[in-house]
């Protein structure tokens, strides 16, 4: 998939948490975020906070989309909260291939 359609995809999935992602949506998704970030905070910090905070529930969307599809549960978003170690958790369970959709967690 394109990196800007993988972008469009999820931003127009934005409250679905349902449902599933596979790995190259998900990470293209990932790398048109981090892109658009890092060009809105070149021009303006603000701008970059608004784009993330304007993001965070299609962000999180995407990731239960991501986790469910690679086998895991949407509740494993929470190790998000952890700050090295439960992202080190999340982007490996999002880094796995994907499931057969009959053993969907």
């Amino acid at each position: 998939m394109e990196l800007w359609n993988a972008l469009k995809k999820a931003l127009v999935n934005y409250a679905k948490f349902d449902g599933r992602s596979n790995r190259p949506d998900y990470w293209y998704f990932v790398l048109a975020m981090v892109i658009v970030g890092i060009v809105l905070g070149a021009i303006n910090e603000n701008l970059r906070s608004a784009w993330s905070l304007a993001t965070l529930i299609p962000s999180l969307s995407a990731g239960a989309r991501r986790l469910t599809d690679a086998g895991y549960k949407r509740t494993n978003l929470w190790w998000l909260l952890l700050p090295v170690a439960g992202w080190g958790i999340f982007i490996y369970e999002a880094a796995q291939p994907s499931v057969a959709a009959s053993s969907n967690n």
